[in-house]
């Protein structure tokens, strides 16, 4: 059975079971709505589409509109194409260069002008909302697909183009791994034109009959306002937002509240800033690995009363997993640290216009992820293979030194890269964020961090270089652009 199948079998039977239920909230406008007016909008925007497949241009910020778009075109045959909505002219440019769209869906004044054929805005999709009084029946089903980009950090980013069966099959498999039921009310802040908010949140919601809270943009200052108002049972985010609500203090409603735990993914989570924020929070704090390639997730902790491992990317969640050694196919011994390679029925078999060939062989994805798998089946991440330093002949992991840094009392977020050396080939270059409630100058600082930096690493992995950053750059899937970071001179 096809996903777009299952999709929408499952759209129609809990629009029957659940009725007048909430099914999707936005944070921004407290707008809600239930799962009868879900199908019926679902069917409603798949009529306006038709059954011709088309190329859609969506860049709305995430709320109901955003996920409707998406549910209309996964089930309704489409190709779809999420951006940013904030992106500038000359990104929509070339954008509009690389692709040819049929339909811009967005309320973007300035893409609007760029754009000459048909647009559809949010004020039209909620006026078929207001519309969608009586349930309909559903044209049949078509399988869709989404076009992403990877993240670009090493070069030009390559396109991935996932089916709706690749992506129901993760979010399949993230619903049972997460223990998700109809009686759940899962909460993201995460931007739906990337692979996570849709696949981990949206679809899996769906697939369960559960209730869905989405914030178009993620705010320190209101998140645990998000939480007392909507009372999730369960929260998606990335390691940036965990260092963030660590400067915050724990809500006296937190122990009455329905919270079962919050699951993280994007890039690495800090061993210690998971053990930070579990023992100040009180809440379990779930590390997961994914990548694009995959439809979002390829590892997982077990929830509670499972058994997650702080440090661990969890155990693999619907994927053969093996490590290999890099740029071989040879398959390495537990505990050793080689590179990641899946297969499974959502990973993809290609890039577009046949990219990046070198990462595919007999049917494996090189992931060109480092780590090791454990005595009991569960993935530790060691870093990118593109990251490693090479210091003096020796291979540095970066992640290593930024866990030892994160430790520090003064720094929030570390980032290490490696820059060109002359004598020593690279040399070691940390980026901080301060914790917010460092009163020390910058310069006083930057000693103590030295100095315990010196004290818990060997002299090799000692940073030559500190700089404190404001923020730190990232691309536009949100991840750390260290490529950027490499460049800057210190």
């Amino acid at each position: 059975m096809l996903g777009s199948e299952i999709l929408q079998s499952k759209i129609a039977d809990w629009a029957k079971i659940k009725g007048k239920k909430p099914a999707i909230v936005e944070t921004h406008t407290n707008h809600l709505i239930n799962y009868e007016t879900l199908a019926n909008a679902v069917f409603c925007i798949k009529n306006v589409l038709g059954n011709q497949p088309k190329i859609l241009l969506l860049a709305l910020p995430g709320g109901i509109n955003d996920a409707l778009i998406w549910l209309a075109a996964l089930t309704g045959g489409h190709l779809m194409i999420p951006v940013s909505p904030n992106l500038t002219a000359y990104e929509y440019e070339q954008l509009l260069m690389q692709h040819t769209p049929d339909l811009l869906i967005s309320d973007n004044e300035l893409l609007h002008k760029l754009y000459t054929k048909e647009t559809i805005t949010s004020a039209a999709i909620t006026d078929l909302l207001d519309r969608s009084d009586k349930q309909l029946p559903f044209s049949p089903a078509r399988e869709g697909k989404v076009f992403l980009a990877t993240s670009g950090s090493t070069g030009k980013p390559k396109g991935i183009v996932l089916s709706t069966t690749q992506m129901i099959i993760t979010a399949d498999n993230i619903r049972k791994s997460h223990k998700i039921t109809e009686q759940d009310r899962g909460l993201t802040p995460l931007p739906f034109y990337h692979v996570n908010a849709p696949v981990v949140s949206l679809l899996t919601s769906i697939l369960a009959g559960s209730e869905l809270i989405i914030a178009p943009k993620y705010s320190t200052s209101h998140f645990w306002e998000w939480v007392k108002k909507y009372d999730p049972t369960w929260i998606s985010l990335v390691p940036t937002m965990i260092a963030m609500l660590l400067t915050t203090d724990k809500p006296a409603f937190l122990k009455h509240a329905s919270l079962r735990f919050i699951r993280t993914a994007s890039a690495p989570l800090p061993k210690t800033n998971l053990e930070k924020f579990e023992k100040k929070f009180d809440i379990p704090l779930i590390e997961t690995y994914g990548i694009t390639e995959a439809a979002a997730t390829i590892t997982a902790n077990p929830v509670p009363p499972g058994r997650h491992k702080p440090g661990s990317a969890g155990l693999p969640l619907g994927v053969s997993l093996r490590i290999c050694k890099p740029q071989s196919d040879e398959v390495l011994n537990q505990g050793e640290i080689g590179e990641i390679c899946v297969k499974g029925d959502n990973v993809i078999s290609a890039y577009e216009q046949n990219a990046g060939k070198d990462s595919f062989s007999n049917g494996w994805f090189r992931t060109g992820d480092l780590g090791y798998i454990d005595k009991d089946g569960y993935v530790f991440l060691t870093g990118r293979i593109k990251d490693l330093i090479i210091r003096g002949g020796e291979n540095i992991a970066p992640r290593e030194i930024e866990e030892v840094l994160i430790q520090s009392p003064s720094v929030a977020e570390a980032v290490v890269v490696g820059q060109p050396d002359p004598i020593y080939g690279e040399k070691i270059v940390a980026f901080l964020i301060l914790n917010q409630k460092n009163q020390k100058s910058n310069q006083a600082t930057l000693e103590e961090i030295r100095d315990y930096a010196k004290k818990k690493l060997s002299p090799q992995k000692v940073p030559a270089a500190f700089s404190i950053l404001a923020e730190l750059p990232k691309t536009h899937t949100g991840k750390v652009d260290k490529n950027v970071l490499r460049q800057y001179n210190l």
